[in-house]
């Protein structure tokens, strides 16, 4: 990137590392500086094995918003970064467009991906819009542009080892305008998705609840768990939990899909899954882009004759 720099920042570690795969990937040999912001001392080596350049230290509330904008903005300060990349966190989103408007950056939530051309200097993100159900590309012309990503839109990968310069900071934030009474832990969820070898999973192709008789028959002959779309959950109530960005993110050794459309935001929820299977009556249904093998056909009709074939051939699952 032509002797630019990233900074990278999130208060979820794994996602820091996340970001900083992105960004390696976009940095030119011995040309590009990333940069990240932690303050756990633990962290700082697996920082530098994945990539981190310079690691600003700091000591602090982490959790409080005003507190990390003046950390951010004393680190941007010094660090006089292209392109800030902010894990797209309860806090981060909170601090990230503010970021952006102090400093009358580009901002760009929810980026799904992201690209940097040397020759013109310009940076194009892609984001989801409308809570997943829509896309829209940003084009920046010039100058500093803040982006955020949710976990699991990009991949951590290790580096050569680094020695990463470690800069400490000391930071004195303004009295907060508001007082933290507590912090509470969101109940956790099942795992019986993130832990099943075989997920069938169902969307809007399913006409009725009822019909999930015949999916959960099929699922119990390949001893697997059923799953679903956002809005099969969300909108018709029919499962407590998701498959998808904001749901769970499975790695099943097979992950059948029954009338799934296959947006970008539900298969960043199965995208890991060993083999893909997709039935679907919509030749050009976005899944058919992700899948291993595809089945253009009516599920109503190819659901029961799977159903009949495994149990007259008796076949078992080889997992069991």
């Amino acid at each position: 990137m032509d002797k630019n720099t990233i900074l990278v920042f999130s208060d979820n570690p794994s996602l820091s590392l996340e970001l900083l795969g992105k960004a390696n990937e976009l940095a030119e040999p011995n040309s590009a500086l990333v940069a990240t912001i932690l303050g756990d001392e633990d962290d700082i080596k697996l920082m530098s094995e994945y990539g981190a350049d310079v690691i600003y230290k700091f000591h602090g509330d982490k959790h409080n918003p005003e507190y990390m904008i003046a950390v951010l903005l004393k680190v941007i300060q010094e660090a006089n970064p292209s392109m800030i990349l902010i894990g797209a966190t309860k806090l981060g989103m909170e601090v990230s467009p503010r970021i952006s408007e102090r400093l009358d950056y580009g901002y760009a939530p929810w980026v799904m991906d992201f690209g940097y051309d040397p020759a013109t200097m310009q940076i194009t993100a892609n984001c989801m819009i409308f809570t997943g159900t829509g896309m829209e590309t940003y084009l920046f012309k010039s100058g500093p542009v803040v982006l955020t990503a949710a976990p699991g839109i990009f991949s951590a990968q290790t580096t050569s080892h680094k020695t990463p310069n470690i800069v400490e900071l000391s930071i004195e934030a303004n009295n907060p305008n508001f007082n933290v009474m507590g912090y509470s832990q969101k109940p956790a969820r099942s795992s019986h998705l993130e832990n099943a070898k075989v997920v069938v999973d169902v969307g809007q192709g399913i006409r009725k609840r009822e019909d999930l008789t015949m999916i959960q028959t099929l699922a119990d002959l390949l001893d697997g768990q059923l799953g679903c779309s956002r809005p099969i959950s969300s909108d018709r109530d029919w499962f407590p939990e998701w498959i998808g960005l904001s749901g769970a993110k499975i790695k099943p050794q097979l992950c059948l899909t029954v009338g799934i459309s296959g947006a970008i935001q539900h298969v960043i929820g199965i995208r890991e899954s060993n083999i893909i299977v997709s039935i679907n009556n919509d030749e050009n249904a976005p899944i058919f882009n992700y899948a291993d093998y595809g089945i253009i056909y009516d599920l109503y009709e190819f659901i029961p004759i799977l159903i009949e074939k495994i149990k007259e051939r008796q076949l078992k699952p080889s997992w069991k």
